[in-house]
């Protein structure tokens, strides 16, 4: 399955950003609960970086470093938020260049947090990193001060790894940051509902 194949879930679209998404997404990233529970959005988001996103993603997926998607109601086509694989690594070596890890990286519309769409969009795409791309490691990673982002990873089997003191820096302010990740021989054992939904 190439990187950025559209993917489904009972409830959402995943798709790669299309030009006329711009507004929709800019309405979600630009709210003061994405700046604070994000690892790397700013404060503020212009609309025209919008389209710098847009494009910075297009050439991630060209190359093979990264695959966000925007996630979409299946019902409405309302806008709900961004979820995919950054930080795409291929293994070492001239016999092994295939897929090996990478990071998950997802945020919701604060209006609609606390309706499962993170951790159902998030199942999607660990199951296009290990079902479809056979990659042998996934990685999350949350501010302390977030502990449902946390939740979500748990959920999908993530362990623990430990916590970076004072790792993130915010408008002059240091953040802990907690460090997950999850195996492929890991996801594939997981007794969840949420885990592996195209092999359950």
């Amino acid at each position: 399955m190439p990187l950025g194949a559209v993917l489904h879930t009972p409830r959402l679209l995943l798709r790669p950003y299309r030009t006329d998404d711009g507004n929709a997404v800019h309405q979600v990233i630009r709210r003061k609960e994405i700046f604070a529970t994000t690892y790397a959005i700013p404060r503020n988001y212009p609309r025209s970086r919008v389209d710098w996103w847009f494009a910075m993603l297009d050439n991630q997926r060209r190359n093979g470093t990264g695959c966000e998607y925007g996630v979409f109601c299946n019902r409405t086509g309302r806008y709900i938020g961004n979820c995919g694989l950054i930080n795409i690594q291929r293994g070492q070596g001239a016999a092994e260049q295939r897929f090996f890890s990478a990071a998950i990286s997802y945020f919701i519309d604060p209006d609609l947090w606390g309706k499962g769409y993170a951790t159902e969009s998030a199942a999607a795409v660990l199951d296009l990193a290990f079902g479809q791309l056979h990659m042998h490691r996934i990685t999350g990673r949350c501010m302390s001060i977030n502990p449902a982002s946390r939740r979500v990873m748990e959920k999908l089997g993530m362990r623990y790894e430990g916590t970076g003191r004072d790792e993130l820096c915010k408008d002059g302010v240091y953040y802990d940051v907690d460090h997950l990740s999850i195996l492929q021989d890991e996801y594939f054992s997981v007794p969840s509902s949420f885990a592996h939904p195209g092999h359950g």
